[in-house]
Formats: C-alpha cells, structure tokens, sequence
C-alpha cells in the first residue's frame, strides 16, 4: 500500500529545549521524536558533555518523562549533570528522572532496549559511547560485530518509535585513509542507520571551545556549524 509523502507525520520540532540558546537554535532541531542522531569526533570529552547536556534537557524540558543514559564505561558524571542544571534547587528532581544504565556490549544495549518496554515515558534514549561497546563485542571490521551492530541499531529504533523519543549516540571518529576526512567507527551500517550526522571537535587543543557542525540531517537545510564553551559547567555562550 503506497501512502503520499503528505500525509506522514513527520516530526519537525524537538520537545526539549536547550541552552544557551545559540545551542537551541542549531542542535535543537536535530534532537527530534522518532529520529536518531549519531555525535562524532576525535575525543571522549567533549562528546560526553553534550550527551550529559541532552539528558538534563531533556529531563528539564519533560517533567513526566525519563531519560535513559547507556554507559559503555565511565562516562556518566552525576556532578556534570548536577552543573549543568539552571538551578541547584531542581537539580535532585532532574536527575532522579535521568536512568543510568552500563552496557559492556552490543548485546547488552539489546537487552536494555526489551528492559524499557516496562517504560510509560521515555523522552531520550542516550549510548555514550557505542565506541566502547564497539570494542567489548569483537574485532573491528568482521562480518559479526557488523551484522551484530545491524541487530543493536534495528532495537534503537524500534525504541523511539514505540516512545515517540530520540535517540543520541556518541561515537569516536577515524580519519578516511583516502580523504582525510574524520568518519564515526561503525561504517556504513551506522551511518545509514541514523537520521542525523553531527561532528565535534574542538578549536584548539586543550582549550574548551568546541565546534558543533552538523554534517547532515532531515531538514530542507543544514543549521549552521556554532562554536560554545564546553567544560566541567556544562556548556555556555562565547559571550
């Protein structure tokens, strides 16, 4: 049964709300219902950050939602998210809405993507980072992790079309031997498996200012590429 491109309901505008508000106006419109966005770059610390600042949005922005935090390692920082919080009056209720669970594998994400199908409401699903359970299941580049990354991705999605949420996974770039352009380890299975690309990086080593370019997503025109303060407050205006 073919149905016009008119009537589905494609989702165009995010629920959770983000700041400061130059990150409202380019991140925002990728954290979409029903879609999954793939952050990528060449270090742990700044991807982190953005995924503990989806999170608290997210948990601000939905009071009556939860959102799930995967961590392949150690990457999940209660203090982070307790400053990143506006106000540390709303700071406990905001995390006791974040569900924090640890996966050493693909196979463990599966499993907790049957777990939240005890869920009511889930706004975020959030993997940081699917590097780590990349290198927990098996050789890089053999048909079986890949055909296993396949599985792990068809759940994801499955998941936020069951809760109408999104899905944010973090991801460590490799430079394309032949471009020299970074590309997220996981292939083109991954990335025909997400609906949005974004890359991180920062402007010069060791400093906090990072970059966020959207290399694509579903909307008519890329937002255009920003660049914020990211450290151990969360994430502020250059100004």
């Amino acid at each position: 049964m073919r149905v016009p491109l008119e009537t589905l309901d494609i989702p165009t505008e995010s629920m959770i709300r983000f700041t400061p508000r130059v990150l409202e106006q380019s991140f925002g419109c990728i954290v979409l219902p029903r879609q999954i966005s793939l952050l990528h770059g060449p270090e742990r610390a700044p991807l982190s950050i953005m995924a503990h600042c989806v999170a608290v949005s997210a948990a601000r922005s939905v009071p009556d939602a939860k959102c799930v935090f995967l961590d392949s390692g150690t990457n999940y920082s209660p203090s982070l998210a307790r400053s990143i919080c506006p106000s540390t009056d709303d700071a406990s209720e905001v995390l006791q809405r974040i569900i924090v669970g640890q996966v050493m594998g693909l196979s463990d994400i599966e499993q907790m993507m049957s777990m939240l199908s005890s869920f009511d409401n889930i706004s975020v699903i959030i993997l940081d980072s699917l590097t780590g359970a990349l290198n927990l299941t098996g050789a890089p580049g053999t048909k079986g992790r890949q055909r296993e990354l396949f599985h792990t991705l068809e759940t994801i999605r499955k998941a936020v079309n069951k809760f109408n949420a999104h899905a944010l996974i973090t991801d460590y770039s490799s430079k394309n031997w032949i471009s020299g352009e970074p590309t997220p380890i996981g292939g083109n299975v991954l990335s025909h498996a997400v609906d949005s690309v974004v890359r991180i990086d920062r402007l010069r080593t060791n400093e906090s200012l990072i970059r966020i370019l959207t290399e694509r997503c579903t909307a008519s025109k890329n937002p255009p590429s920003i660049i914020v303060r990211a450290d151990s407050k969360g994430i502020r205006s250059m100004r």
